[in-house]
């Protein structure tokens, strides 16, 4: 796909980083250092302009672009941009919201907004009802990264991880990638030990975290 993002800042940066070999990108952000950091870490293409400018807009392929991103930390600009989005035809423009009461005007000109009030709430959420799980990141087909640990007397320690996945509890749509051990990573293969603080990384469907969650718990 062909990405427009407008702005330099965290996160930004690491949509770049994510989303970088896999698509088409183009940066457009007033700051020239920032402009000159971002091209020498990432290679992105960069546009050094303002991004409510027509020019701007124009400079990055907009009436090409698939998705418009806008990530700037003030609504009202992010607003702008969303709307000149909209009217070059972009079909799908997706914003950063500092002030939740912005959201009814992001609906009005047909622009998604995701505000840190979202992000922190499902964080916590899963925090809260996946208390053995850390997710640290979410993929395609509703799939998660996930990292559990073997928590001290647990029932798995010493065992290694072909008898972990042979257990009958232990949901079999899950994949264990790698073993994060205190002095090093290791890829999951079957005849690795478990031990004390280890760190497993799995992924698997969203849909079946809970019984994930519950495997460790009762571990």
């Amino acid at each position: 796909m062909y990405i427009v993002i407008t702005g330099i800042n965290t996160l930004s940066k690491r949509l770049v980083e994510r989303l970088e070999g896999k698509h088409d990108l183009v940066v457009v952000e007033e700051d020239e250092d920032r402009c000159k950091r971002l091209y020498s870490s990432s290679g992105a293409t960069v546009i050094n302009k303002s991004p409510s400018n027509l020019s701007a807009l124009e400079d990055a392929g907009v009436t090409e672009a698939d998705i418009l991103i806008s990530t700037l930390k003030d609504d009202n600009e992010n607003m702008v941009v969303c709307s000149l989005a909209k009217k070059y035809g972009v079909p799908k423009v997706v914003s950063r919201m500092e002030d939740d009461e912005y959201f009814e005007a992001f609906e009005i000109i047909d622009a998604q907004a995701i505000g840190h009030t979202d992000l922190l709430l499902s964080e916590f959420l899963s925090a809260v009802e996946h208390p053995y799980l850390v997710k640290l990141a979410n993929l395609s087909n509703d799939r998660e990264v996930l990292k559990a640990s073997i928590k001290k007397e647990s029932d798995l320690l010493d065992k290694n991880i072909g008898q972990l996945r042979d257990m009958e509890k232990f949901p079999k749509e899950f994949k264990i990638t790698s073993i994060i051990k205190p002095e090093e990573t290791l890829e999951a293969e079957s005849k690795v030990e478990l031990n004390q603080s280890d760190e497993l990384i799995l992924i698997g469907p969203e849909e079946s975290k809970e019984k994930l969650d519950a495997f460790f718990q009762d571990q």
